[in-house]
């Protein structure tokens, strides 16, 4: 029975090859990509799964209180050290400290660019269960002169040969020994590095007689990422309220009176989706992704019901056939799921062609590493499931449709109730192009927002602009440097800072000023930098002057707008302000500039004067940047011999702080147009088949006198009606998604009414081409051949 069911599934299958093979096109896209989306959303959901991720959380601190309030992804140095003394909760701790250090690493002959390093606690590893493929786990380092490296690190430097015992130099100064090797670490966490030094060289800094006696008593500097291992069903509130109070016992600046916990435990699980106080971000992406998935295998399978309902009136009488010389309707249907089960079968294999086939261009779009591998579980499993679901889904309605007829009715040429309408098809017709305008609306929109971020002016001039830390060769001979890169014909300014313009990382509550409220802890981001900084960056100054040059300087700050107003200072010119240790002046309001992403809010800044910084900022002429590049590596290779010239251009500094979203938004694009690409070949399969049972009528009409603009008209207004009536109820349902995905951002692009009304045109649009094409083809063909065939 089932070797009958499959051969006559097989030829029915040929039989209506042209509509088929319409339906499998698009089935096989929309399985494709909502494969590829699915895998997207697992890879995001899966982030940092290392270790026994459930219990390992990183460590936030809290700071002021209201509207002052922020959060940051560092802590302390004590937080570990009392976290693992203290509180039984918690039965881990570690710390890790980014490379501050070195620029270069050299072993085996070879040099590396010291990108992946850190500096971490001895209980780094076994809080994040790091297999050891050669070393001691339980004392993994075993001095300050001793490192750990990663497999992919000693082949890196090595080679074939045992990096066990060998040595890593770093700056062509201090040496390493090679004590262990790790197995690499997931590309899909935070904690991605290659090599890692004890923290106990941090430790080693301090002397014992400096404001900070120790590092694990210095509450004031947050140069820790710190992760804590909680015993199983542990609390993260109650750990929370524990170290609260530890800071407050011990720290002697903490705030008594301030009731707010200090901390905020983020499951690093949700790293890549929360914000550091556990606020949504990416996640909010995720689930429009998510709903993106469940649209484009709705469009999918909407295609192949359309479809094989539309041609049930044809199937009518072999269906009928087959019960009157016995046929049960048991048999019928099971003969119908066997079709649509090798059908899916089909679209299924040519979809994993297609997956394995653009999986490299997938990778690079997504800046993911995934392995599409023909053994991986999780692929199969997926494979499985939405094979499954899309089945089901679009195989019940069909064959009990189909089975369903009445023999002597449809051998009449009567169609069985409720077929001949096609009530239920225009539904579907009606949803799938709903998801179609929703997906156009979406589009517009992440596009203009990534439009409007990137081209809104974010108070500094970004253009040909480059910059470069110096080494410490080079600081010792600041002024021969400045006096060398002035010369270069090429360059038309040069300045100093301390720090980044762009994602400037550094913050401090060190700050007083007059009549400041004793309850009222400011966040701001200091900036160091010389004269010449705000007139290279054209930053606007709203109020007071620039900074002279002088030793006076040292004592004068410049303030951006949103500074003033958290402070609440009037007439801010002349009024004292103290940050850190040094009492001061305020000389000057510069406009707001956004020195971090545009998804929060601009900061308070101070700008101080900082003769002596290690970064250069140099404006190159247009058009002049390959010369001025040249010209500086050289001046670079008479300081730095052997050390890469590493520069970065702030435009493109700028822009990396929405890589992520663009790779999101190329994505969306992507996927959107197949998606809307998938309706039109469904559209296009219904049109053909109207024609075609029309046939007679239109030849009938033609001779006549019908006009080709009538018979046309004829075959698209019923299809026309359907999807303006899509784009009245898909334009409220885009306006609330997009209102939800644009939460992500604190400064955001209007909604203008012209993109729901472009959506819905645009449609209209590429509907009505689809649908012209064949019913101009239609009207076209010879009258009296249409109606002596019919």
């Amino acid at each position: 029975m089932l070797k009958i069911h499959l051969k006559a599934a097989w030829r029915n299958l040929w039989k209506a090859r042209f509509y088929n093979g319409l339906s499998l096109l698009g089935l096989s896209l929309g399985l494709t990509v909502a494969i590829f989306i699915a895998v997207w959303i697992n890879s995001e959901l899966n982030y940092n799964n290392i270790g026994d991720a459930e219990n390992i959380f990183r460590v936030s601190s809290n700071f002021g209180t209201g509207e002052n309030k922020q959060t940051w992804g560092s802590s302390v140095g004590p937080v570990a050290y009392y976290a693992k003394k203290e509180v039984p909760e918690v039965k881990n701790a570690a710390r890790v400290s980014g490379n501050n250090w070195y620029r270069i690493f050299s072993g085996g002959g070879k040099n590396l660019e010291a990108t992946g390093a850190a500096l971490v606690d001895p209980e780094f590893f076994s809080l994040f269960d790091i297999h050891f493929l050669k070393g001691d786990k339980n004392k993994p380092f075993s001095g300050n002169s001793s490192v750990i490296i990663t497999k992919a690190a000693a082949h890196k430097f090595f080679g074939s040969m045992d990096a066990i015992g060998k040595t890593i130099t770093a700056d062509y100064k201090e040496t390493f020994t090679v004590v262990g090797i790790v197995e690499n670490i997931p590309d899909n966490s935070s904690i991605q590095y290659e090599i890692f030094f004890p923290i106990s060289i941090v430790a080693a800094e301090y002397n014992g007689e400096g404001f900070w006696e120790s590092m694990d008593s210095d509450w004031g500097n947050f140069n820790f990422v710190t992760y804590l291992k909680l015993n199983q069903n542990a609390s993260a509130a109650k750990v929370v309220e524990k170290l609260t109070k530890i800071q407050k016992a011990k720290d002697r600046n903490a705030h008594q009176e301030v009731t707010d916990p200090s901390y905020y435990l983020q499951p690093i699980k949700n790293m890549n989706l929360y914000s550091y106080g556990g606020n949504p971000r990416g996640i909010k992406t995720v689930r429009i992704f998510g709903v993106v998935l469940i649209l484009i295998l709705c469009i999918a399978c909407i295609n192949y019901v359309n479809l094989n309902t539309a041609r049930a009136i044809q199937r009518a009488k072999e269906v009928s056939l087959r019960k009157l010389i016995g046929a049960e309707k048991k048999h019928l249907f099971f003969q119908f799921v066997t079709e649509s089960f090798i059908f899916f079968l089909i679209a299924t294999v040519l979809a994993l062609g297609l997956i394995f086939l653009l999986a490299p261009s997938f990778n690079s779009i997504a800046a993911k590493n995934i392995d599409f591998s023909l053994f991986d579980a999780y692929l199969w499993k997926l494979i499985l499931v939405v094979f499954a679901i899309t089945l089901v889904a679009s195989s019940i309605y069909p064959a009990l449709l189909l089975s369903s007829f009445k023999p002597l009715e449809a051998i009449k040429g009567m169609a069985a109730p409720g077929v001949g309408a096609g009530n239920f098809r225009k539904i579907l017709v009606c949803i799938q192009f709903v998801f179609s305008v929703i997906l156009i609306i979406s589009t517009i929109i992440i596009g203009k927002q990534l439009s409007y971020i990137k081209s809104k002016n974010p108070g500094y001039d970004r253009s040909q602009v480059l910059t470069f830390s110096m080494t410490s060769e080079m600081t010792e001979h600041r002024a021969a440097v400045k006096n060398e890169i002035g010369k270069i014909p090429a360059i038309e300014g040069i300045s100093f800072s301390n720090n980044n313009l762009v994602k400037n990382g550094w913050t401090t509550g060190d700050t007083d000023w007059e009549n400041k409220d004793p309850q009222s802890d400011i966040i701001v981001s200091p900036l160091g930098a010389d004269e010449n900084f705000i007139p290279l960056m054209k930053m606007e100054l709203v109020q007071g002057r620039n900074f002279t040059g002088r030793a006076l300087d040292s004592t004068r700050y410049i303030l951006n707008e949103a500074a003033v107003r958290k402070t609440g200072i009037q007439d801010p010119i002349g009024k004292n302000f103290k940050l850190w240790e040094t009492e001061g002046t305020i000389i000057g309001v510069v406009k707001d500039f956004n020195f971090t992403s545009m998804k929060n809010t601009i900061a308070p800044a101070v700008i101080y004067y900082d003769p002596e910084p290690y970064k250069i900022y140099v404006k190159t002429a247009a058009g002049k940047a390959g010369e001025s590049i040249a010209a500086l590596e050289n001046i670079w290779k008479n300081y730095n011999e052997g050390y890469p010239f590493t520069y970065s251009f702030l435009d493109e500094d700028y822009e990396s702080l929405y890589r992520a979203d663009l790779r999101t938004g190329t994505l969306f694009n992507i996927f959107s147009i197949l998606a809307i690409f998938v309706s039109c070949l469904g559209l296009f399969g219904l049109t053909t088949y109207t024609a075609e049972l029309k046939k007679r009528e239109i030849g009938i009409r033609k001779v006549l006198g019908a006009s080709i603009a009538q018979i046309t008209n004829l075959l698209s207004k019923d299809f026309l009606k359907l999807i303006f009536i899509s784009s009245i109820i898909a334009i409220p349902v885009g306006w609330y998604l997009m209102q939800f995905w644009l939460q992500n951002f604190a400064y955001k692009t209007s909604l203008d009414w012209w993109i729901f009304a472009g959506a819905g045109l645009l449609t209209l649009g590429i509907a009505l081409i689809t649908v012209s094409f064949q019913s101009i083809k239609a009207a076209l063909q010879n009258p009296v051949k249409s109606i002596r065939t019919e």
